[in-house]
């Protein structure tokens, strides 16, 4: 077999003009196949890494209260501690609001849209990451983005500054809902000028993100929205995400508090028809109207508990109890209707339609709570009103707007919390990621043809010259499978040779390409990181398509090896050009 190699090697550099431009055909043809894929990969890594990871995290728990379209979590202590219980702590880097807000800003004498993002960096190697990784600093100074003694310090990027004509130290006012539905009008102060590493940051100016929340409205123990970044979301991110949506299941609302000096417990039913039904076959009605007691401001008291309050229907009373953040709270209820009931709804209960319940619950979250008053196992279980609903995992982006259209629709100012990853809400983006593949793969299709065409053509004038030789070398004793190796080696080693150099070349082009830096201000730019395309090998593709290459030319030459091979010895030394 040595002997069939180093004949292969010779055969190679006797006919060195025709393998010299079949070489540069597959040489170029894998140059541009690493150029493709490197760009692929590397767009997709600035949009999914650059952009979506750091607008939308890896993971996120999304929270909506109610009818408002803003994100909004009320309880952030309790889920903090759910994901820091879920989440190794070697696989989890950090966990951020994701505050942002739009409104229309005004400069000197120019306006514009604008977007204000919170972030909040109080660890020092984080700050200096954060500062590092995003922005190039032009003007000012990123300590004062946590100075206590400067109006609403704000980042701003050089082009949005342009755009609004202000410098450093200027004054920017802006306009930002809050979330009670108010308008607010503020002024913000630049601190630092910077040139951030992708355009889509152009159009963000930076807050810290506890003064963000106060802008918008949100108490210290809620949040928007959580994200949560992981040191290998491609691996983890979808596995924490079925975990966290698992351990994120609501509890049935019940508040433990009073009427007076008399304890008792407040439930709710959930509000639909069959929840209802079911409920109606559960309790007996004594006194008051039972459509109202039904009805979204329903209110229903055991007749245990209105015998010892002296209740009718009809009368206002005050249900008091200890709340979480907020000290004691008063909610002024009007009973509609008495009951009576053999289940568990039968003590010291009173009992509200869901819809009366979470305006005041989750301003108001109760200390006490007995979760299970009314176990999994009771039928009455699934009559009860939870204290959010908690959407189905979606599998792609397209899925996520569909599942939001449809809670939009529906009238209920039920809180929902959403588990997600960054694949499923940027799964438009994975796509992107596939077209592009599949344009890499029309190029190594291209270069198959190329490589096919040239290596038969090639194999063919190669065997029709050499058929004295084939005959003579048959005639010395070597075997057909010899032969047959010895023209596919040759193609073999003239592939290798020839994709190593493409590879070669591949890697120079991307680093040329990677220093020519655009100014450019139109959609093609968030492709860009740092003004400059962005490009990433990634090693598996790479063997991959080699290997692939290597696998169609041993393909095209097997026919043609196999031809010579078969040649008779006597047929092969008679032949004459």
């Amino acid at each position: 077999m040595g002997l069939v190699f180093l004949l292969s090697y010779r055969n190679l550099l006797r006919q060195k003009r025709r393998n010299f431009f079949l070489g540069i055909g597959i040489g170029f043809g894998m140059m541009i196949l690493v150029v493709a894929n490197a760009f692929s990969h590397g767009m997709v890594e600035v949009l999914l890494n650059d952009i979506v990871a750091n607008a939308f995290g890896h993971l996120v728990i999304q929270g909506n209260q109610g009818h408002s379209f803003f994100s909004m979590i009320s309880d952030k202590e309790r889920i903090l501690a759910i994901v820091q219980d879920t989440i190794k702590t070697d696989e989890l880097l950090y966990i951020n609001e994701n505050l942002g807000m739009f409104g229309r800003a005004v400069g000197n004498g120019e306006a514009g849209n604008i977007m204000v993002a919170g972030v909040t960096v109080e660890d020092q190697l984080v700050r200096e990451e954060f500062f590092n990784n995003f922005f190039t600093l032009v003007t000012g100074n990123f300590e004062d983005y946590f100075s206590t003694e400067i109006e609403y310090p704000v980042i701003i990027s050089a082009a949005k500054a342009k755009s609004l004509n202000v410098q450093l130290h200027d004054v920017i006012k802006m306009r930002l809902p809050m979330i009670t539905g108010r308008i607010q009008a503020v002024k913000l102060t630049v601190i630092a000028i910077v040139n951030a590493n992708n355009t889509f940051m152009d159009v963000v100016m930076f807050m810290d993100g506890q003064r963000v929340k106060e802008l918008l409205g949100y108490h210290p123990w809620d949040s928007a929205s959580l994200q949560i970044a992981l040191k290998d979301p491609q691996r983890t991110a979808a596995y924490y995400a079925e975990l966290l949506h698992a351990r994120l299941k609501p509890n049935l609302i019940s508040i433990i508090g009073q009427v007076g000096n008399q304890g008792g417990q407040l439930l709710a039913f959930q509000n639909n028809a069959q929840a209802k039904q079911l409920l109606k076959e559960k309790i007996t009605m004594i006194s008051g109207e039972t459509e109202k007691a039904f009805s979204q401001s329903g209110v229903m008291v055991s007749h245990q508990l209105a015998q010892k309050l002296h209740l009718k229907p009809g009368e206002d009373f005050y249900y008091q109890y200890q709340t979480k953040y907020r000290g004691f709270h008063q909610e002024k209820l009007t009973l509609n209707a008495v009951y009576d009931s053999n289940t568990r709804l039968g003590g010291d209960i009173i009992l509200l339609n869901e819809e009366r319940v979470h305006p005041f619950y989750h301003q108001y979250l109760p200390a006490d709570s007995n979760w299970n008053y009314i176990t999994a196992n009771n039928p009455l279980h699934g009559i009860m009103a939870t204290e959010w609903k908690l959407l189905d995992r979606s599998r792609d982006s397209q899925a996520l707007r569909k599942k939001y259209r449809e809670e939009r629709q529906l009238q209920t100012s039920q809180p929902k919390l959403d588990v997600l990853t960054m694949y499923e809400g940027a799964s438009d983006i994975l796509k992107l990621e596939g077209v592009l593949n599949s344009i890499t793969m029309i190029v190594v299709l291209v270069l198959f043809f190329i490589i096919l065409l040239g290596v038969v053509n090639t194999l063919r004038m190669t065997i029709k010259e050499r058929t004295r030789e084939i005959g003579t070398i048959r005639a010395i004793g070597m075997q057909r499978n010899d032969v047959r190796n010895l023209f596919m080696l040759e193609t073999l080693f003239l592939t290798t040779i020839s994709c190593l150099a493409g590879i070669l070349l591949g890697m120079i082009a991307i680093k040329l390409l990677g220093t020519i830096e655009f100014d450019l201000n139109n959609a093609f730019s968030i492709i860009l990181k740092n003004s400059r395309l962005y490009f990433k090998i990634n090693p598996t593709a790479l063997i991959t398509s080699f290997l692939l290459i290597l696998g169609m030319a041993a393909l095209a030459a097997y026919f043609p090896a196999r031809k010579a091979a078969n040649l008779l010895a006597v047929e092969a030394l008679r032949h004459y050009e």
